[in-house]
């Protein structure tokens, strides 16, 4: 007989994590994920840009090209998911078996949506685009072979990313005051009648 008392099941695991529990449990640390990734996205795809091999490049454009397809079928769920395909050949470009490590646990909490919902981003407008653009241009540094362009590409990638979350946070802050202030209307309102 097999004891499976100190089995975890996939979920579990996760609620098991302490870092996955802290950035749940603290909705603001998405800006220290953020910041995280400021110090991680030019280095590692100037390191890409390289080390890269041509299955590397390939494997990027492919993401590129999927993340470009679910953009035209208007797909964000499709996209977002790209967009983390995407950020993960470029971890693996890099040739840092530590880098890739780390980077693949806060992908797998990303797609858990642990430190904020990807997919509303891509619903907000204009983001997506830009995010698309932003894609395209450190995908092109880094198959040029170009560090420098490769690094403040991805830089500004991140830079603008956090700039999307603020403006979503704000814009969903903005939304609940009008919601609160409706229903104390409704509220001073029905008790009028």
């Amino acid at each position: 007989m097999t004891d499976t008392s100190d089995r975890t099941e996939p979920e579990d695991a996760a609620a098991a994590d302490p870092l996955t529990r802290l950035l749940q449990c603290h909705p603001e640390t998405a800006f220290d994920y953020l910041e995280f990734r400021r110090m991680m996205a030019g280095p590692s795809a100037a390191f890409a840009a390289e080390r890269a091999t041509p299955e590397d490049i390939e494997r990027l454009r492919a993401c590129l090209t999927a993340m470009e397809e679910a953009h035209g079928l208007d797909d964000p769920t499709r996209e977002a998911a790209a967009d983390a395909e995407f950020h993960l050949a470029i971890y693996e470009a890099a040739h840092n078996r530590v880098m890739v490590g780390i980077m693949r646990q806060f992908i797998r909490m990303m797609s858990e949506n642990v430190f904020y919902d990807r997919t509303s981003l891509y619903l907000r407008r204009g983001v997506r685009d830009s995010f698309l653009r932003q894609h395209q241009a450190i995908f092109h540094a880094i198959a040029a072979g170009n560090p420098e362009a490769a690094r403040a590409t991805a830089d500004a990638h991140i830079a603008s990313t956090t700039e999307a979350l603020r403006e979503a946070q704000r814009a969903d802050a903005r939304l609940e005051v009008a919601l609160r202030r409706q229903q104390g209307v409704n509220l001073v309102t029905s008790k009028g009648k």
